[in-house]
């Protein structure tokens, strides 16, 4: 594991590669950018992924869905200095923002576990899977701590008490035990990596912001999804005209571009997918709790 760095001073002011760039970072600070991932509310330690265009659009509360609900993008290639992405293990203590009440360790005893842990990662576990292991965090624990990608000055407001810190550290290193309203914190600079997709949606009853018109079940979905990648095989088929046509998503209009977004910044499986296909590719149906995704990545 890449030695600690204890961080000191102010982080470096953020440089954008181009306008587009800044763009798309600060946008996700107006609500995680319709993102699927963890943005910048609080949640029981950290926030949840939200649906790929609903989350990127409103308010800071956890998103709310997949991709179809994510953000939408100028497309740019964005280098490490424009944005960090960050890993985090917590350990909640009894009186913390947002503690689970089945937590009822001191607020010495979190500090000393957490201590503990970070002594696993210098012996060389891997950071992901003490994460899932122990990490209290409800939504970034069970993805290995990935708490996002995200702007200097889009930095989500939960987690500004270890925005400093993980700005000075470099990518891959770990941070000393640190102090949140909602715990004592581990954190880890990841690598930015950034993926640009565009998606057709077909939702079920009882799925996630499925509204009252929607009432096809959950296996009907799938088959109508699977009809949908059929059809894109054909050749010469369209993908942002079929998104158009009949993608559930607010991203439809948009041909279901969501553009351009950063590690965490989408449902876990959405995400799993996009990075995992080359550009032009196309993916079998994807479940996330919005629904049935067809994904395809686009060039960066």
């Amino acid at each position: 594991m890449s030695r600690r760095r204890r961080p000191s001073g102010r982080p470096p002011r953020t440089r954008f590669a181009s306008p587009r760039v800044a763009r798309v970072l600060r946008g996700w600070g107006a609500a995680c950018l319709l993102g699927l991932a963890a943005c910048g509310s609080s949640e029981q330690a950290t926030p949840t992924a939200p649906s790929p265009t609903e989350a990127r659009a409103g308010s800071q509360a956890p998103p709310a869905g997949p991709v179809a609900e994510a953000p939408a993008g100028d497309v740019a290639a964005a280098g490490p200095a424009d944005a960090a992405c960050a890993s985090v293990i917590v350990v909640a203590f009894q009186g913390a923002t947002h503690a689970p009440a089945s937590v009822t360790r001191t607020e010495a005893e979190a500090r000393a576990r957490a201590e503990d842990l970070l002594r696993r990662l210098e012996a060389g576990e891997a950071f992901g899977a003490v994460a899932r292991e122990a990490s209290d965090a409800a939504s970034s624990g069970p993805r290995g701590g990935l708490l996002g990608t995200y702007a200097l000055d889009a930095w989500p407001a939960a987690h500004a008490p270890i925005r400093d810190a993980v700005w000075a550290l470099r990518v891959g290193e770990t941070s000393e035990v640190l102090r949140a309203p909602y715990g004592w914190v581990v954190a880890r600079r990841c690598p930015v990596e950034w993926v640009h997709t565009r998606h057709v949606l077909v939702r079920f009853a009882g799925a996630r912001n499925a509204g009252p018109e929607i009432t096809r079940s959950r296996d009907e979905a799938r088959i109508a999804a699977h009809a949908l990648w059929n059809e894109l095989q054909a050749p010469g088929a369209d993908f942002g005209a079929l998104a158009r046509a009949r993608s559930e998503d607010a991203s439809a209009a948009r041909g279901g571009d969501l553009g351009v977004t950063g590690r965490g910044g989408l449902a876990e499986a959405y995400e799993v997918e996009a990075y995992a296909l080359s550009p032009g590719g196309i993916s079998l149906p994807v479940e996330t709790e919005f629904g049935f995704h067809l994904i395809q990545r686009l060039p960066d």
